[in-house]
């Protein structure tokens, strides 16, 4: 009668570790893509053209594009359904400021805004604020733990900024 109350305990405590490694899993391979994608974005001014802070449709498709290929190449179960990417630009032309955000697959929820974050820019040796870049990329994963807990916690999510040039 003890071994299967504690067998039940341990299966229990199995279940919910496993699926704490496969979140904390995908939440680092998440992280090393968002600060990596940020930093593609930012860097288009240096590859493309100095005076194209904005992002547009076209560069985050690319964008996204790249980042469901790395994925399915991570890992192994990838469903391209099951992932949204959230691309932010906050410029700072004649002193107003500006916020683009555009969503793909579906987007992800955000707490707050780049603009909330505006302090982060600083003034450069020009005289202007320098632009803001975010990527936030999320991915519904697996639930192993919600049918024993009744938990809903499925969704993992990465936003990286970065300060343009």
């Amino acid at each position: 009668m003890e071994f299967a109350l504690l067998a039940v305990v341990f299966a229990a405590f199995i279940i919910l570790t496993g699926d704490m490694v496969i979140k904390l899993s995908m939440q680092g391979q998440l992280d090393r893509l968002s600060y990596s994608m940020v930093n593609v974005l930012k860097e288009r001014t240096q590859l493309y053209n100095p005076d194209f802070m904005e992002i547009d449709r076209e560069s985050t498709r690319e964008l996204n594009s790249i980042i469901s290929h790395s994925l399915g190449r991570m890992v192994s179960n990838y469903d391209a359904s099951k992932m949204g990417t959230t691309f932010e630009s906050l410029t700072f032309p004649n002193g107003r400021q500006t916020l683009d955000t555009i969503e793909q697959g579906g987007g992800c929820q955000l707490t707050d805004t780049l603009a909330d974050h505006q302090d982060l820019s600083m003034m450069t040796s020009w005289g202007r604020r320098a632009t803001l870049y975010r990527v936030t990329i999320c991915y519904e994963t697996d639930n192993w733990a919600g049918a024993l807990f009744d938990a809903e916690f499925t969704t993992v999510q990465s936003s990286s900024i970065m300060m343009g040039r």
